[in-house]
């Protein structure tokens, strides 16, 4: 390089070689050995990475030696109280909603000073402030304080629980700071009661924002009081207790208080770079507390949802359960899936070997019958008993077990993160077809039927579950924005396969079953399933302009894609699975759909559209107070297709047609694109 080149380097450019130096000292070692320093393990060398996870990635900042020091005993004005414990509750909700304690409830520092506050250890020969009292911090602000630990402490338990993913959707760590564990309920709720009884009755108590500070410490024992149902899962008492919480949030919203000055101690309550003093098994950033109004809405999103939860334990029917499931995974709002809800939403349908908090595990069985085929699964024992010719006895024990474990597997999953339910599916995809296998060896040892036959009945209900867990799939890797665009094209074809194998079952299933909720539910499923195999035609057919790869690299990556089809464990099973997807047949509809002069994309949308208005006026089927739930998004999808109406009428007009006109946005839809501006649905 040219001398007159100016470098301006990284730390200047005053550099020495030192390669020679390291040799030396590195003489004696042997390939492959290290020196660790004293006290200096394999974690902390781990832990000097950056790993890529916002929520964690530490970048290099330093400590911030300019701020003022933290005093707990600084006076407080009633006003300064109210915003701290308001933004308390900022720290908790964060914690819910993915952060680490470290870096939330752990950076408010009057979690770490309870005893400095604990008015049994302060001189009583203090001059106070009559607008400032002391016991503003060591009666109310600590009574607060002890709550939020016991909260999260409760939390804590439920989440730990297994049911979610500690590390993945939330964070256990607790740093060697105590959550109050050893403290009882009712312990921390006579401290909030105390400090209600202040509040209302001594002279110090000041007279402005008085209300403020009842209602803020009332609601901090009311979500004590719920956490606790739900540990209990005394679920008959939400209902109140979350009428009242509501109330109190609607109390404390109306009068906000102000935001404290630069010289009020207020803000020192916060410390977001607390979590770097730690001991932590993470690096970790600084994060920005949300906006009050924000977290106002989480907690009302987490009333919310508990409120949900009451209502579906003491609904017995576990379809009811899978479609409140389906379609808040499909249309998730954030502040109604939270991992403490989902958690809590397993714990009530499975927990202790109880289902529902109730029944014995026999009751998946008997939901599985009644609701799917419309009979008891006493009186199928009793058919297949007279119908068996097998020299061994009715494989009943293996049937129920498997036929438990699948069904409360897939719906425990519905309360699993998106990315967590994907890959679950797609493992359980090879139980499915184990269970259809023993299905069908037991139809092979019996004496054969005229009319009804409900072991075949029960096959085609096996069947159609297991390609339902094939199309969830599918679309799954559309709301994960999984797919490049080739991959787009593949994956729609392919829906298209598995919907009308699907359809073919329901019709199998339908056939001879009287006016019921449970025939009313497989026609609404017959219908919707319908609309989503002519959406998915119309835009394979449209989308084939996207294929650019060869046919070699696009067989590639479906094997990478599809792998969980290929598996070596179905070469057990002589009977061959139905619904794996096929590279071949793809490939030659693609040949073929160019110059079929009776497709039209259009036409598709049209009839998507017809029956997805129909199904806005269809019976409830399965679905009962959720019935509007779920056609709430029925009408999105209706929406979508309305937006789809300039699609091409044929062929002819496809490779004139402008594909990039098609919008992906999980946001406004979780399977399909649009075309123009569609409003995202709040959450």
């Amino acid at each position: 390089m040219d001398d007159d080149v100016y470098m301006d380097l990284p730390g200047g450019d005053n550099f020495s070689d030192v390669t020679e130096l390291f040799k030396d000292a590195a003489e004696d070692m042997h390939p492959g050995g290290l020196i660790m320093a004293r006290d200096f393990t394999l974690h902390d060398a781990m832990a000097a990475f950056e790993i890529g996870e916002p929520r964690f990635d530490s970048g290099m900042a330093l400590m911030d030696e300019s701020r003022a020091v933290f005093n707990p005993l600084a006076p407080l004005l009633p006003e300064e109280v109210c915003w701290i414990i308001d933004r308390s509750f900022a720290c908790e909700m964060e914690w819910h909603s993915g952060y680490t304690l470290s870096q939330t409830i752990f950076s408010f520092l009057y979690v770490h000073s309870l005893r400095e506050i604990d008015p049994d250890l302060i001189p009583g020969d203090e001059i106070q402030n009559s607008m400032r009292p002391l016991e503003l911090i060591t009666v109310v602000l600590r009574a607060s304080v002890f709550g939020l630990l016991k909260c999260c402490d409760l939390s804590w338990r439920e989440l730990n629980k297994g049911n979610v993913y500690d590390a993945e959707d939330w964070q256990s760590e607790k740093c060697d700071v105590p959550l109050s564990e050893a403290l009882p309920v009712n312990y921390i709720v006579s401290r909030l009661e105390e400090a209600c009884i202040w509040l209302r009755n001594s002279p110090k108590a000041p007279s402005t924002w008085r209300n403020a500070l009842l209602q803020r410490l009332i609601l901090r024992k009311t979500l004590l009081d719920l956490l606790s149902a739900q540990l209990a899962k005394e679920y008959r008492q939400f209902q109140s207790i979350i009428d009242t919480a509501r109330r109190l949030i609607q109390q404390i919203r109306q009068s906000p208080p102000p935001e404290p000055g630069q010289a009020s101690p207020a803000p020192r309550a916060f410390d977001p770079q607390f979590a770097r003093v730690l001991v932590s098994f993470i690096p970790l950033h600084v994060i920005q507390l949300p906006e009050q109004d924000k977290v106002w809405n989480t907690l009302l999103g987490l009333l919310n949802s508990l409120e949900q939860l009451s209502i579906m334990a003491e609904i017995s029917n576990l379809s009811t359960w899978k479609i409140v499931g389906h379609v808040q995974l499909w249309s998730p709002k954030a502040d109604q899936r939270l991992p403490y809800v989902r958690s809590a939403c397993q714990s009530a349908l499975f927990e202790d070997g109880l289902v529902l908090n109730k029944y014995t595990q026999k009751h998946v069985v008997d939901c599985f019958f009644m609701e799917t085929l419309e009979v008891s699964y006493e009186s199928f024992v009793d058919m297949l008993g007279r119908r068996w010719r097998g020299s061994t006895s009715l494989p009943l024990a293996h049937l129920e077990r498997s036929i438990t474990e699948i069904v409360l597997g897939y719906m425990k999953a519905l309360w699993y993160n998106p990315a967590r339910r994907r890959r679950y599916c797609m493992k359980s995809l090879f139980d499915w077809h184990d269970l259809y296998a023993l299905l069908a060896d037991i139809h092979s040892h019996l004496t054969p039927v005229t009319g009804l036959d409900f072991v075949s009945r029960l096959r085609a209900a096996v069947l159609m579950y297991r390609l339902s867990v094939i199309r969830e799939v599918v679309f799954s890797g559309f709301q994960l924005s999984l797919y490049s665009a080739e991959e787009r094209v593949f994956a729609y074809w392919y829906a298209v396969q598995v919907l009308e194998w699907q359809l073919s079952c329901l019709d199998q299933i339908m056939s001879e079953m009287s006016d019921s909720a449970a025939l009313a539910e497989l026609r609404f499923q017959s219908i919707f399933l319908t609309a989503l195999q002519a959406i998915s035609s119309a835009i394979f057919s449209v989308s084939l302009s996207k294929i650019g790869s060869s046919w070699q690299r696009m067989r590639l990556n479906f094997l990478r894609r599809y792998k969980w089809a290929f598996i070596d464990e179905y070469e057990d099973i002589d009977l061959a699975p139905v619904g794996h997807p096929n590279f071949l047949k793809f490939t030659t509809c693609c040949s073929a759909i160019p110059h079929d002069h009776d497709h039209s994309p259009s036409r598709q949308i049209e009839l998507a559209g017809r029956l997805l208005a129909q199904l806005v006026t269809t019976p409830a089927g399965w679905a009962g107070p959720w019935s509007e739930y779920r056609k709430q998004f029925v009408r999105r999808l209706l929406e979508v297709c309305q937006s789809l109406q300039e699609l091409p009428a044929s062929m002819l007009e496809v490779d004139s047609w402008d594909v990039s006109k098609l919008k992906w946005d999980p946001e406004v839809h979780p399977w399909f694109p649009f075309i123009g501006n569609i409003a995202v649905v709040s959450t």
